[in-house]
């Protein structure tokens, strides 16, 4: 297993602590620490609970696949939304949705880059510029070669249009690329039915017919390359 280029999933692949959404969770305080001040506590709790559990109903929905829901519309259609309420709402969305490279995985990612080209396919709900301003902070804003975001189109994984486009920007045949991912479904099963390598890391690991590999993480991953 040598391959030319990676492409990554990045929550729980490289970026973790996203997806805060729980009970503890206080969104209003996000609100406020953004600058808001017109939304009352009451409409913000709920506006972020509704569209996450709409959200999180659509993400489990098959039929959803290529027809999955922006982040505005879904504040309109489960949370009842204003208009005039959506860009804020968006943001505190985004701030809960958003985790964080830890240093030792952006170190080796920047070492991968030395050598190999480098694309995320990474689904998430908010507008992608959040993420890109953590790229910038942790010095990761200049590695990749293509950047796939569900955010930017119709379509979630285990959509195949996600990772064509990847695998077109990356330039690379399929058979030449290694997709490193933690879910079996979204990850590693699409992108070894298009011909590619796969690496699956995380607590879930699990010897597959699917994984070409598996192990606890990106940098136990970087480490059995050497």
């Amino acid at each position: 297993m040598r391959p030319k280029g990676f492409l990554l999933d990045m929550n729980g692949t490289f970026m973790f602590g996203h997806d805060r959404f729980g009970p503890g969770e206080d969104f209003f305080a996000t609100y406020q620490a953004l600058g808001g001040g017109r939304l009352s506590a009451t409409v913000v709790e709920r506006a972020i609970r509704s569209t996450h559990a709409g959200m999180a109903a659509d993400y489990a929905d098959p039929r959803r696949v290529d027809a999955f829901p922006s982040l505005a519309h879904a504040m309109e259609r489960h949370a009842g939304a204003a208009e005039g309420e959506i860009a804020a709402l968006e943001r505190v969305f985004a701030a809960h949705e958003l985790g964080r490279v830890p240093p030792p995985f952006a170190d080796c990612l920047r070492r991968l880059s030395l050598s190999h080209p480098l694309g995320v396919v990474s689904n998430i709900w908010a507008r992608k510029e959040p993420w890109l301003r953590h790229f910038e902070e942790v010095g990761l804003a200049q590695i990749w070669r293509t950047l796939v975001f569900s955010s930017d189109t119709d379509s979630i994984k285990p959509s195949p249009l996600l990772f064509r486009r990847a695998i077109a920007e990356l330039g690379l045949a399929p058979a030449h690329i290694l997709f490193v991912g933690d879910s079996l479904e979204a990850d590693i099963l699409p992108a070894k039915a298009l011909g590619m390598g796969t690496a699956w890391v995380g607590a879930a690991a699990q010897p597959h017919p699917s994984a070409d590999w598996t192990g606890a993480s990106l940098i136990e991953l970087e480490a059995a390359l050497a």
